[in-house]
């Protein structure tokens, strides 16, 4: 049962990351006047950038009904009534916010799968957070996590890319700031700290207001 407490920082984690999406998009059309940036191709090579910010993001957000499957059917979790609801009105909601999309979707296959493999992979994250046993408090955990994918990341553009220019305008900084500070700082904190103290299926399907966040405060 979530507590008033957990309750309050998932209002507030819905508000960051669905603030976040036209933030997103912004920071995303800003990017395209740096072709060398690192980053941004390599976001190329994953398919994100073949599809539109809001369509990428839903997709991503079929992360609860994975959580559920991944944990019934290969970790022997309990799938009761209330859980299989929740993920069936997760999978119409989805379908609800795609379906003038499809013929753009299909189009898009690389993205469509690269955007599936993020948020299976988000699911096992949140099944593995759930049951490891470790001592690092959310904060340190958020931090290392941070640092070892941005690596991965870097890694990654600087093999693919040569080294970039940097021209950054107020507008970048601005985006960049909110997306360090809040959607991958504050706002990770806090999911991480929901994800090690909720049952899996409840902490995945908590963060179901966040597409209807980003849609309504879209332009």
């Amino acid at each position: 049962m979530i507590t008033r407490r957990q309750l309050g920082a998932l209002v507030a984690l819905t508000l960051m990351w669905g603030v976040n999406w036209p933030i997103a998009e912004w920071r995303a059309v800003a990017l395209l006047g740096l072709p060398n940036m690192l980053g941004w191709h390599v976001m190329s090579i994953f398919g994100v950038k073949a599809l539109a910010s809001g369509r990428a993001a839903i997709l991503g957000f079929t992360m609860p009904i994975w959580t559920v499957l991944i944990g019934v059917g290969l970790l022997g979790e309990r799938l009761t009534g209330r859980v299989a609801f929740a993920a069936s009105a997760v999978a119409l909601a989805i379908g609800l916010l795609v379906s003038d999309e499809l013929r753009a979707l299909a189009g898009r296959p690389v993205g469509v799968l690269w955007m599936g493999g993020a948020a299976v992979s988000w699911a096992i994250g949140t099944l593995m957070m759930r049951r490891t046993r470790h001592t690092l408090p959310v904060e340190a955990l958020t931090v290392w996590m941070m640092i070892g994918s941005a690596a991965c990341i870097w890694i990654i553009a600087a093999a693919t890319e040569p080294l970039p220019t940097l021209r950054f305008t107020p507008a970048m900084w601005a985006s960049l700031a909110y997306g360090v500070l809040i959607n991958y700082g504050f706002a990770q904190i806090i999911w991480f700290g929901l994800a090690r103290n909720l049952p899996p299926a409840t902490s995945a399907m908590s963060i179901m207001a966040v597409p209807m966040i980003g849609t309504l405060s879209a332009p």
